[in-house]
């Protein structure tokens, strides 16, 4: 899996980050915040984008890999709600301890500089959806869901790096299994994968600025709105 990159270090105060922000490519992907849930759209590179950005997330706990979305418009003949805004993401190790408060600051500084780097990723780094104990996440004692957050027009998703593996596999299968699927569904249904808050899924404590859960839909043949 590659991913081009572009690499910044912001200081704001005595605190210095490292930022991973995704190259966009032919791809198209759009991230939006809905009442109850987010709605993330993306087509075949631009799933193959977000499964390189997971897997770069679960090796780099000391960098925020940021995925610039906001500003992409959707697919043509989604319905959308006229409260729904359109988010940038962050994927960022648990460690690293980031507030999404400073984001908005960090976020501005990102316009000067940076280094342009490609992402090499192997394949191997998730696991097959056979080798994940789903069952895990009901016991009292699991801390590697991924947790949300929202602010300035961002979804945060912070976990550990088993958590970006283990929903990186999932994420992944938009690119290597969906297309395939949409191809012979004919326009029915769709190919998608969702993902919940902390242990707790949408039973448990809500997250801050955002809902609990990322609904993933593969876009088949993307027509711009």
């Amino acid at each position: 899996m590659k991913l081009r990159t572009t690499i910044h270090r912001v200081r704001l105060g005595r605190d210095e980050y490292r930022v991973v922000t995704a190259a966009p490519r032919d791809g198209r992907a759009v991230l939006y915040d809905g009442d109850w849930s987010l709605q993330l759209y993306a087509d075949r590179p631009a799933a193959e984008d977000l499964a390189a950005a997971w897997a770069l997330a679960a090796r780099s706990p000391r960098s925020l890999v940021h995925l610039p979305l906001r500003d992409n418009t959707g697919p043509a003949g989604q319905q959308l709600h006229h409260d729904e805004t359109r988010l940038d993401l962050v994927l960022l190790h648990h460690t690293l301890g980031f507030p999404p408060s400073r984001w908005k600051d960090v976020r501005a500084r990102l316009r000067r500089g940076g280094v342009p780097h490609t992402a090499d990723i192997p394949e191997s780094d998730f696991p097959a959806e056979a080798e994940i104990d789903f069952d895990r996440h009901h016991f009292a004692d699991w801390r590697d869901g991924l947790h949300f957050a929202g602010a300035a027009r961002t979804l945060f998703l912070t976990g550990s790096a088993e958590a970006f593996r283990w929903t990186g596999s999932l994420v992944r299968s938009l690119g290597t299994e969906a297309p395939a699927w949409a191809a012979g569904a004919a326009g029915r249904s769709h190919f998608c994968v969702t993902l919940t808050h902390g242990p707790g899924g949408l039973f448990g404590r809500p997250p801050k600025g955002a809902p609990g859960q990322l609904h993933v839909e593969y876009a088949h043949g993307w027509t711009a709105a």
